[in-house]
């Protein structure tokens, strides 16, 4: 609490008018600490004598013949500063400062509703200016170690949190591989038709899943401002070629019109983050067939010239579905939100999708929106400003790789996987492209495999007992034999961005997160046993 002027007061007795000079000169004299002097008529103060400006008046060469016998009404400040005793000490101290700077060396009458109550002096105002500032400095160096502790505790629960969602994203990964893995596997069978629909619907299901889990994991990225925005050349050709392939089936199995198509300059190359402009584009794709029943999805891409040179990257999004009722659209892109909030929602999902757009998009420094009419469709859409590359346009991605293009020689592939129920997985999509691949169970066992024999290839898990992945190819590529060449890809539930890094840095060619799809897994191998290495990223299985 800040002080008051009555926290300053000397209770100074004080004098009248007409005490002589001589007697006040003998009060100074005897109390050496005596500053200032009031003067009273009655209770109501009149006057102020200053030690220092007395004692001159006394000196000067006439001052005790002309003021000992007089009375002090003829040395007296007959207008000091007179200040109410709950006045607070800081505006006191405006006051001083701004209008009376003479009262730090003569003093101040303070008073009670007028009436004396005792002598303020600068020394005083001083010391309880010097106090209140240790104070508060004490009070903001607590504060300043309490916010420290605070903020090593935030930072101790975020840690705990990020390591929560990685070990949470690695336990539903490795099992879910499992059921997508060997679902693909179902599917490459002689099925009748409800068991085809049946074990679509056990994919799509997966896929939902997995979704899910992204957008947790990408929204904590985004509230711990640690989503990475990643750069590189790209046409905008293959951004349609993928949103068509990917999203065509799904469109099929509703029966919906679905087209992709791209307005000025299809083969244009453009520099900007795909991994997250697709990410977007995706969701929202993804979002306009799920609430479209019958009708159509068209998506429109289109480049135009921004200013500096650079290109406008615009996506639009229109669908025939169900709309937007006028009272959601406002919180549309709020976090956790959707259109149908209650508790029997036809569609589900987390709401997390056009939460992390836009937060995506703005990153990236553009914009997004959407417009819309209940029961008569959405349009939604967004704009980036890009880099132009002047280049011819890129080879088709890897990613288009299919059981129709096999590779040209027989392949020997080792996979290093602990879980029995991964190794059917990635050993039975193998076995689509016609490899027949040798299985180890840890990382120790895989190092053994490269010494005794030449693969062409190994899949390495990361976590794994004994000598996890990051260890065993630490080793092989340290071997003096050949066999440190070989190359090797990380098949691992671990797929943070992070992630990848280490195993790259650890000498792994490329990064497979689980699960993934077998296109996703043929063009590893095909880019792999061409000789490329990881200068492109593959299309993400997320």
């Amino acid at each position: 609490m800040s002080r008051l002027v009555r926290h300053l007061s000397e209770p100074i007795a004080p004098i009248t008018a007409a005490t002589r000079g001589e007697v006040v000169y003998e009060m100074f004299g005897d109390d050496d600490d005596l500053l200032a002097l009031p003067i009273v008529d009655g209770d109501r103060p009149i006057g102020l004598i200053p030690r220092d400006a007395f004692f001159l008046k006394m000196a000067d060469r006439h001052g005790r013949a002309l003021f000992a016998k007089r009375p002090v009404s003829f040395l007296m400040d007959k207008d000091p500063l007179i200040v109410e005793e709950m006045t607070p000490v800081s505006d006191l101290n405006r006051l001083i400062v701004t209008k009376r700077p003479g009262a730090l060396m003569d003093g101040f009458v303070i008073t009670r509703n007028g009436a004396y109550r005792g002598i303020g002096t600068g020394l005083a105002l001083f010391t309880a200016v010097t106090e209140e500032s240790e104070e508060r400095n004490r009070k903001l160096s607590a504060l300043a170690t309490q916010l420290s502790h605070s903020r090593l505790q935030a930072l101790s629960a975020a840690q705990v949190k990020s390591d929560f969602l990685a070990t949470m994203s690695h336990e539903i990964r490795t099992p879910l591989n499992g059921v997508l893995g060997i679902s693909q596997l179902l599917l490459e069978t002689d099925l009748m038709a409800d068991q085809e629909k049946l074990a679509r619907t056990i994919v799509d299901s997966g896929e939902i899943l997995l979704r899910i889990l992204n957008d947790v994991l990408d929204f904590s990225k985004l509230e711990a401002g640690k989503l990475d925005i990643e750069p590189e050349t790209f046409a905008l050709s293959r951004l349609a070629d993928e949103a068509r392939n990917l999203w065509s089936v799904r469109a099929g199995e509703k029966s919906l019109d679905y087209n992709v198509t791209c307005e000025g300059g299809d083969d244009q190359m453009i520099f900007g983050d795909r991994v997250r402009i697709e990410q977007v584009l995706f969701n929202l794709i993804g979002n306009a067939i799920k609430f479209t029943d019958q009708g159509a999805v068209n998506v429109t891409l289109s480049i135009s010239t921004a200013t500096g040179g650079r290109l406008l990257l615009r996506a639009d999004v229109r669908d025939t579905g169900c709309g937007i009722p006028q009272t959601a659209q406002s919180r549309m892109f709020e976090q956790f939100s959707q259109a149908d909030v209650s508790t029997t929602r036809k569609h589900g999902g987390t709401g997390l999708g056009l939460a992390i757009s836009r937060r995506i998009i703005e990153m990236l420094g553009g914009t997004i929106g959407f417009e819309s009419e209940e029961n008569k469709g959405a349009h939604f859409w967004f704009e980036v400003a890009l880099g132009a590359v002047s280049r011819s346009p890129e080879l088709p991605a890897a990613s288009a790789a299919t059981d129709a293009s096999p590779t040209p020689a027989p392949l020997r592939v080792l996979v290093a996987e602990d879980n029995i129920v991964n190794q059917q997985a990635i050993v039975g999509l193998l076995r689509l492209r016609g490899i027949n691949a040798d299985v180890v169970g840890d990382g120790q066992e895989a190092l053994e495999a490269v010494q005794n024999r030449t693969y062409n290839l190994v899949f390495m898990d990361m976590q794994m007992p004994v000598m996890d992945g990051l260890q065993a190819t630490r080793a092989i590529r340290d071997l003096p034999s050949t066999a440190a060449m070989t190359p090797i890809i990380a098949l691992t539930a671990n797929a943070r961005r992070e992630d990848e890094a280490q195993c790259l840095a650890a000498g792994m060619n490329l990064h497979l997160a689980k699960p993934v799809k077998k296109e996703t897994l043929f063009a590893a191998i095909d880019r792999l046993a061409s000789g490329q290495q990881s200068s492109e990223p593959l299309a993400r299985t997320a």
